[in-house]
């Protein structure tokens, strides 16, 4: 089923499935995830995704630091699926170089040559062996488009999308991969798969807020079209401008020297990659049960009642809160 043809802003949504609080954490799942390999990721029972522009691989000799580099940077930081972005190189080059990178499977998008040739893209996505084998399809949408579905236990589906988006510079290529990759994400949805986006958009998210927030009708303008979007459909963005190593934290890449990007981790709960079974069964075949926090799940009077008590512990003012 192969196919073969922000500052960071990652984002991810949780789609409404029909699970109740009581989750059921699956043991086989975790044999796979949470192996000895990843047993000392900051945060238990999770797998993370990464984003980094590499700014290209393609100078002879530089390719292979930067990408020995990038090999080091998954191996420290437990990586489950590390994307990479703006590669300029084809899928044969990136397959060659990919080899260097130890226990993990790599997918690359193309790389168009008949146009914006000074501004080529391409795009990778390595997943740590333990996940690749769920691994069903993948596509090279475009040379700055690229997504990886995988399939889980209980009709659990995954894509994850990385994406480089040009700079201001080039506005026709800029537009053109916007509109395709909000065509996708719309598809995505309807097809109830849980999707994460990843990669370089080449925007700056704090600055958009007070924008959407204030000034509805600047927000929807085509400029901000991809904000705009995402944020309407309750997309969230998940890069932590507190520096906080909980749920994402963002890599100094100068101790690196391979880039002037900064590479971005975040953490998901493996939860969400477990098949629901009713609590009577999960006691029979002896699996452990925990209770979760589903936003999607819950009625409006367990969400005031949630919103009160949170308020209660964290007295700040909100205006002092959204400035």
């Amino acid at each position: 089923m192969m196919n073969n043809n922000i500052d960071y802003d990652t984002f991810v949504r949780n789609l409404p499935n029909p699970i109740a609080f009581s989750d059921i954490f699956n043991d086989a799942l975790s044999d796979t995830l949470f192996s000895s390999s990843f047993s000392t990721s900051p945060i238990p029972n999770s797998f993370n995704i990464s984003s980094f522009n590499v700014n290209s691989l393609k100078t002879p000799g530089q390719g292979s630091f930067k990408i020995d580099q990038i090999s080091s940077f998954f191996s420290q930081n437990h990586i489950s699926f590390g994307g990479i972005v703006d590669t300029h190189l084809l899928p044969k080059q990136m397959k060659f170089l990919s080899k260097r990178v130890c226990d993990y499977t790599s997918f690359h998008s193309d790389l168009d040559f008949t146009k914006h040739g000074h501004s080529s893209g391409s795009v990778s996505l390595f997943i740590h062996n333990f996940l690749a084998t769920h691994v069903q399809f993948y596509q090279s949408h475009s040379s700055r488009i690229l997504s990886v579905d995988l399939f889980f236990k209980g009709n659990v589906k995954l894509r994850i999308f990385v994406v480089y988006i040009s700079p201001t510079n080039d506005l026709v290529l800029r537009y053109e991969v916007i509109d395709q990759l909000i065509s996708l994400i719309s598809q995505t949805f309807s097809q109830n798969f849980h999707h994460a986006i990843c990669g370089d958009f080449n925007m700056n998210l704090e600055k958009y807020y007070p924008i959407f927030l204030h000034q509805p009708q600047v927000a929807a303008k085509r400029i901000h079209k991809l904000f705009h979007y995402l944020l309407s459909h309750n997309y969230k963005d998940c890069t932590p401008l507190n520096l906080s190593s909980t749920l994402a934290s963002i890599f100094n890449a100068y101790d690196m020297y391979i880039s002037n990007h900064n590479p971005i981790i975040t953490y998901f709960n493996a939860s969400l990659l477990s098949d629901a079974i009713k609590f009577a069964r999960a006691r029979q075949l002896g699996h452990n049960t925990r209770r979760i926090f589903k936003y999607d799940s819950i009625s409006t009077d367990q969400w005031s009642a949630f919103a009160v008590e949170l308020d209660n512990l964290c007295p700040v003012d909100p205006f002092g809160f959204d400035a």
